[in-house]
This record gives structure tokens, C-alpha cells and sequence, in this order.
């Protein structure tokens, strides 16, 4: 491992080419890196963020309720020009 890489946060695009086994352990870990080309920060390598639990669907007759309360939708003139069709 480089001596840059094992001890600073900024790694040179040839650093980390020779020694990406080396780097991404250290990401694994926590570490974020700065990579730079020419003295310039091109990119940074972060650990991933965890992938949170899944939201639940919303109860869209639950929703349909409040916002209407009972009163009955007829199907619109597009749903009965296709029904008229039979494609509906």
C-alpha cells in the first residue's frame, strides 16, 4: 500500500489504479477519499448509505375516502366512449 493511501484521505487516480483493493478496503471501513488527478479533486469515494426498509403502499381507498367521503365517482366520457367500444 502506498504511502499516501494508507495515510491521507486524497489518493491520486495512479495510486488508486495500482492499489484499489487497498483503497476500497479502507471506504469499506468508513473512510471517504478524495481522488484527485493534477492536483484537482475529480471524484470522491464514500461507503454506501444502508438501504432503509421499504415504505409501505398507501391505502388509496383509505385516501379516496377522506378526500371524497362516500360520494359516488361516475366513470368519465373517455370510460364510457371505450366501454362503448368494448374496450374497456
Amino acid at each position: 500500500m502506498s504511502g499516501k493511501l494508507s495515510g491521507m484521505n486524497t489518493v491520486t487516480v495512479r495510486e488508486l489504479q495500482k492499489n484499489l483493493r487497498g483503497a476500497l478496503l479502507r471506504v469499506e471501513r468508513g473512510a471517504t477519499l478524495r481522488v484527485t488527478r493534477r492536483r484537482k479533486v475529480v471524484a470522491q469515494l464514500a461507503p454506501a448509505r444502508p438501504a432503509g426498509a421499504a415504505q409501505p403502499w398507501p391505502d388509496l381507498q383509505a385516501r379516496t375516502e377522506r378526500v371524497l367521503g362516500r360520494r359516488v365517482i361516475r366513470p368519465g366520457a373517455a370510460d364510457e366512449i371505450l366501454a362503448g367500444r368494448g374496450e374497456w
